[in-house]
């Protein structure tokens, strides 16, 4: 089968308005699910937590939510379609800084993963979103009466640990938080000036075919929603396991 050469920005399509730009896989279903349902988690973490005791019971399984949803994404970094994969998009540091260069001096090369600064702010989002489940597993409330599956542990002089680890909880949120709107403006910043799609691509699944950096188009997965909810399932385990022989209380 022929590969078709894409076109490019400006480029004539003949008389009258021209052809619709041609579009390419960008992003599988699974990727895209993750990241929405991960923004959609953080924000009800928010407001269970803003409900006292009340919202407590769904607080917690709302971080377990959370917690096997990223281990979910590690997983599907490195068996899912190839924009998912970390080998697609992880570079070094200086490989960032040198694109930033390059873009601040009206350089942009297009990527259709990740491209480098975007790919250190992923990385950045999900460990802050990591360290917010990890530390929620100690937290206890102000009245030390309700907190995570660790909350009663023995620790020696329990309080001051767990209200450390409940200190850090509201302290990373609020960085976790910071850090999504920058996230946010740059894409918005892509999708609006440089008209790049990076925003309508997570929900449609698609970019503009261009003469992209990193690789033409996505390589699905083969069996992408079963690989996904395999994934899925050993996310729950690995994450419902470890609190167990942690010594951790489940919530069922």
């Amino acid at each position: 089968m022929g590969t078709v050469a894409p076109p490019r920005r400006g480029s004539p399509g003949g008389v009258g308005a021209g052809p619709a730009p041609r579009r390419v896989r960008a992003w599988d279903g699974p990727t895209r699910l993750f990241k929405w349902s991960l923004v959609l988690l953080v924000l009800t973490a928010w407001l269970t937590q803003q409900r006292g005791d009340a919202g407590m019971p769904w607080h917690v399984w709302n971080g377990y939510a959370i917690l096997i949803l990223l281990v979910f994404r590690l997983l599907w970094g490195c068996v899912g379609s190839s924009t998912a994969r970390f080998s697609a998009w992880l570079v070094w540091p200086w490989t960032a800084l040198r694109y930033g260069r390059d873009l601040l001096r009206g350089r942009r090369r297009p990527y259709l993963s990740h491209n480098p600064l975007g790919a250190w702010m992923i990385l950045i989002l999900l460990a802050l979103a990591g360290l917010q489940g990890v530390t929620g597993l100690f937290t206890v409330d102000q009245n030390g009466l309700v907190g995570g599956p660790f909350a009663n542990l023995d620790f020696g002089d329990p309080t001051p640990v767990q209200r450390l680890f409940s200190r850090w909880h509201r302290v990373v949120f609020y960085v976790l938080v910071g850090f999504a709107i920058l996230h946010v403006l740059v894409n918005l910043w892509y999708q609006v000036v440089e008209r790049d799609g990076l925003v309508a691509s997570m929900v449609t699944g698609r970019k503009p075919a261009l003469d992209y950096v990193d690789q033409p188009e996505m390589r699905p997965a083969s069996a992408t929603w079963l690989r996904a909810v395999l994934c899925l399932g050993a996310a729950a385990g690995i994450v419902l396991g470890a609190v167990k022989l942690g010594g951790g209380g489940l919530p069922f």
